[in-house]
């Protein structure tokens, strides 16, 4: 005769394959949440460390050039979506101006409001993916104005 615990019998196997599939999308949020927090944080604040640029100088982020413009955030209407794998290309009409902006996984469709938090743009920016070159390309944070 075996025996099984109390606690082991109460758990079922669905719930513990429900937390597997949202482990990894909470773990990648989680991770993009903190490089960009710790781009911020550093763009923000003069470099003090010489290796810093070779370090992060393979990821597109590493090149990213911060303003005054970059600091306040961009208001408009999504006018294209362009997805490329993780990533989502955005132009977004803000008054009379269009910006491209990217950021991590999924982004609302054309015509919702957005606000995009830069933390940085790059000018010529290449895409391998979508085999398109973008004049300036803003890497922020995308959410939805209701």
């Amino acid at each position: 005769m075996k025996l099984v615990s109390s606690a082991r019998a109460a758990r079922s196997p669905a719930p513990r394959s429900a937390r597997r599939r949202l482990m990894k999308p909470l773990l990648g949020l989680a991770a993009f949440t903190a490089l960009f927090g710790v781009l911020a944080w550093r763009l923000d604040r003069p470099s003090s460390a010489a290796g810093l640029a070779g370090a992060v100088a393979g990821s597109p982020l590493g090149q990213l050039s911060r303003s005054d413009i970059d600091r306040a955030p961009i208001t408009g209407v999504v006018e294209e979506r362009l997805p490329a794998g993780s990533y989502t290309y955005l132009a977004v009409r803000a008054g009379a101006t269009l910006v491209w902006a990217v950021t991590l996984g999924d982004a609302p469709p054309p015509g919702a409001r957005v606000r995009v938090r830069s933390m940085g743009s790059r000018t010529s920016f290449h895409s391998r993916r979508l085999d398109r070159t973008f004049p300036t390309l803003v890497f922020g944070i995308v959410s939805r104005i209701d």
